[in-house]
């Protein structure tokens, strides 16, 4: 687990794609800076990032060039807002060497180097030595899954890799793209209903995002959203995640 300068971690991980956590991650970022300074979005999609896209920022130096070319990632830092940074991820499909050690290795230089308060890991969808070594040293693993029911499969499959294999069990799931709180709490009780017969454990539920029709209207501007008044319910949703990691950091990492 993260202790570095008391930074808190936060990784968000999928069984599947297409979950909509990336964008559940930036706009918690922007939650996150009403009551801190200094946020990170860590873009660790290394084939297909989107952190870039969804926040309107091209990095000049991506994880890879880092790797690559041995480059300080503090060089890589770019500028969202006075309070948002990104580290921006890769779109590269011919990596041919396990480059997950390296990477958490630039990580933990970046933090060292760097004083965040609040550092948002986005990891790729499904499972990789990069997502186990990123939510070995992350404070919580948020887990997304929907009411699809493909979802709640994956993101079974993926906990038991992290869990049973590899020891982590700072797991908790998110339910997106939800009709309301009773879908949310029904996927989150067959989840866990099948990680306790098969698992012999729960995992808490960090939060359930109901769906907004209105949200693909803004999706590369995200800022005119957050002021939407027509989408309360689901801004609401995303905040209550939002003080969920406040919390932590305020209380010493401790899930609440």
């Amino acid at each position: 687990m993260n202790s570095i300068k008391n930074t808190l971690v936060v990784s968000f991980v999928s069984g599947k794609g297409s979950i909509g956590k990336s964008t559940i991650l930036t706009l918690v970022a922007n939650q996150l800076v009403k009551k801190f300074s200094s946020i990170l979005i860590w873009d660790n999609d290394i084939y297909s990032p989107l952190q870039h896209i969804l926040n309107g920022v091209e990095p000049n130096i991506t994880l890879m060039e880092i790797i690559t070319n041995n480059i300080s990632p503090h060089k890589a830092l770019s500028k969202i807002t006075n309070q948002i940074f990104l580290v921006g991820g890769s779109n590269r499909f011919d990596i041919d060497v396990d480059i997950s050690d390296v990477l958490l290795s630039k990580f933990n230089q970046l933090l060292d180097e760097n004083d965040f308060d609040i550092v948002l890991v986005d990891c790729h969808s499904g499972f990789s030595k990069i997502v186990s070594n990123f939510s070995k040293i992350s404070n919580i693993t948020l887990n997304f899954l929907s009411d699809d029911p493909t979802s709640i499969l994956d993101a079974y499959g993926l906990t038991k890799i992290l869990f049973k294999y590899f020891g982590i069990r700072n797991i908790a799931t998110v339910v997106n793209n939800v009709v309301d709180l009773e879908d949310g709490m029904e996927i989150v009780n067959i989840f866990n209903q099948a990680t306790s017969n098969f698992l012999n454990i729960k995992f808490s539920n960090f939060g359930i995002i109901p769906y907004s029709k209105d949200l693909k209207k803004f999706i590369f501007n995200l800022g005119d959203f957050l002021k939407d008044e027509k989408n309360k319910e689901f801004l609401e949703s995303v905040n209550q995640l939002a003080e969920r990691i406040v919390n932590m950091k305020l209380n010493e990492n401790i899930l609440i």
